[in-house]
């Protein structure tokens, strides 16, 4: 198969648009600013956390392998070491990894309600599938 430079543009044209359109599910813990427990959190990455995120478990347990829905779609983060590792890959509702994670943030998220903040710890990018 020969590829002369139109093909070339067209084939990098389509790989800029596949990543253009990746999804991006952030996560992170919840800060109460009372005795309450503190939670693993989600939210799609470029929106609001503050009203949009999905609460999982406590934050002494490990964030993966708790299913949660962000709009209609459900996923499940996995990989994590331990109680307090972060997640190293992303799975849909079908169990199959549709993308990976990384865990280099720890910006803190002002949510203005008075009752909780968010601190930021990664991104989970979605390469196929959802």
């Amino acid at each position: 198969m020969q590829l002369n430079a139109g093909s070339l543009v067209f084939l990098g044209l389509a790989a800029f648009s596949s990543l253009a359109n990746a999804q991006a599910v952030a996560f992170g813990q919840q800060l109460q600013n009372n005795d309450q427990t503190n939670h693993w959190v989600t939210w799609t990455e470029g929106e609001n956390a503050c009203p949009g995120m999905q609460v999982l478990g406590v934050l002494t347990k490990s964030p993966c392998d708790q299913a949660f829905s962000l709009g209609e779609v459900m996923y499940t983060l996995t990989g994590c070491s331990g109680d307090s590792g972060a997640p190293t890959a992303i799975l849909d509702s079908g169990g199959l990894q549709i993308g990976g994670c990384s865990a280099n943030d720890n910006n803190k998220i002002n949510c203005h309600d008075g009752l909780h903040d968010i601190i930021k710890h990664g991104t989970c990018v979605i390469v196929t599938g959802a």
